[in-house]
């Protein structure tokens, strides 16, 4: 569920339909949502849902996070086809998260 920098570039080129949440360890409302973020991520691979799920820490990608318009955390970001289609920022409760899945599926 943690993806690299790297990985997370690859995804968006690749076109693939995902959500990342960019977070720090040291962020209270990103720990609060971490929880909610894994059981979606397990929930759906259940479903084989084709939208994943990744955590991207902003520690550890700082020049990403500053390419990809970061500015608060917790940030959600929605990817698909190579963009990003949708952007949250703040902490989001499981429904909230499972609206955004719906919405590009």
């Amino acid at each position: 569920m943690k993806i690299t920098g790297e990985e997370l570039k690859n995804k968006i080129k690749s076109g693939e339909t995902f959500i990342v949440d960019i977070y720090a360890e040291w962020c209270g409302p990103c720990k609060m949502m971490s929880p909610i973020i894994e059981n979606l991520s397990n929930e759906l691979k259940k479903e084989d849902s084709s939208v994943g799920v990744y955590k991207l820490d902003i520690e550890e990608n700082k020049n990403l996070a500053v390419d990809l318009g970061v500015r608060s955390i917790p940030n959600i970001k929605v990817y698909k086809d190579g963009e990003n289609v949708i952007n949250k920022v703040g902490l989001l409760n499981e429904q909230q998260l499972r609206g955004l899945v719906k919405e590009v599926v």
